[in-house]
């Protein structure tokens, strides 16, 4: 493992970055510990789900780092969550996300060499001071401000709440004036879109995360049911193609092994001779094809076009 991650940071020197939006935790849960209740089904114990499920998520991060990754983004809480299910529900969980900030993980962050970002609380502390939304991006957002970050570290930021559109917006009231300057004039004398994409990257993704990030490497969701979930609306949002790869695990993503997860690294890295870039550049695909092959991908075609079960994305239930 550890000529794995000499590899993996020699392939990424400006830090492997990567986004795992870790899905069906309850599932995680009751398959994991209540396979023996009357009602499988029903968490009784919401502290002890709560706290089984950071675990989990440290033991991800662990594995992330331990394979040679620098930066990993990982979505805790949506917007959407605090509305979706009810105010007791959005009341508890609320709670459940300030223990990012306890003794437990600081031992974490200290123990992996980790510096910890909240993503997204902007609009936590929007919200009025009487709601408990934003009591938790005010104890996060405390305990940024008196962390001692320091440059060199990996990173952990944890994607709470996000609205991109209004991290974005907000970008004009933040960012330093002299910063702001600098960025109209670079963009003034860009000639190439590759520039372009570059200084806006920068500027916006400053912004939103509160530190430097290059562009995520990959992302790594469930897609149990069939589905394909996009669930970390900042960096993806950021994201313009690029040599950017997804990968969906059938499964809840919290059963991911370390070896698996190599597996995905693995094939993200060095898992093509052109896996500096997926896109090929050719003009076209002379000396590719022969008539066998296309006539082969042509009854392939025919008999996948109907059969709407082919498609990726449509939600199975088995």
């Amino acid at each position: 493992m550890t000529d794995f991650a000499e590899r993996i940071r020699a392939r990424y020197p400006e830090g492997l970055t990567g986004v795992i939006s870790v899905g069906g935790t309850r599932t995680t849960y009751i398959l994991e510990q209540q396979p023996a209740n009357p009602d499988p089904g029903k968490i009784n114990d919401v502290s002890d789900y709560a706290q089984t499920m950071q675990t989990r998520y440290l033991d991800l991060a662990r594995m992330f780092f331990e394979l040679g990754g620098q930066n990993i983004i990982l979505p805790v809480l949506s917007y959407q969550s605090f509305y979706e299910r009810g105010e007791e529900y959005a009341r508890r969980y609320t709670k459940f996300a300030q223990w990012l900030v306890n003794d437990n993980f600081q031992d974490f962050y200290h123990q992996m060499d980790v510096d910890p970002y909240f993503i997204g609380i902007d609009t936590l502390l929007h919200l009025p001071a009487s709601e408990v939304g934003h009591e938790l991006g005010q104890v996060l957002q405390d305990f940024q401000n008196r962390w001692d970050y320091q440059d060199g570290r990996k990173k952990i930021l944890w994607e709470i709440a996000p609205i991109p559109l209004f991290s974005y917006w907000q970008a004009q009231f933040t960012m330093p004036p002299d910063v702001q300057a600098e960025l109209q004039a670079q963009l003034s004398q860009a000639t190439d879109m590759n520039v372009m994409h570059d200084l806006l990257y920068r500027y916006y993704s400053k912004a939103a995360f509160g530190t430097e990030l290059p562009v995520p490497h990959f992302y790594i969701a469930s897609n149990r049911n069939g589905d394909l979930k996009m669930r970390s609306p900042i960096p993806l949002s950021l994201i313009c193609g690029g040599s950017f790869r997804m990968f969906f695990t059938p499964y809840p993503s919290l059963f991911m092994t370390q070896d698996v997860l190599q597996a995905i690294l693995q094939d993200l890295a060095f898992g093509r001779e052109d896996s500096a870039s997926v896109r090929s550049f050719n003009t076209d695909y002379s000396g590719k094809f022969t008539g066998e092959l296309i006539e082969a991908e042509r009854q392939r075609i025919a008999e996948l076009q109907n059969d709407p079960d082919a498609i990726l994305g449509m939600s199975r239930r088995r």
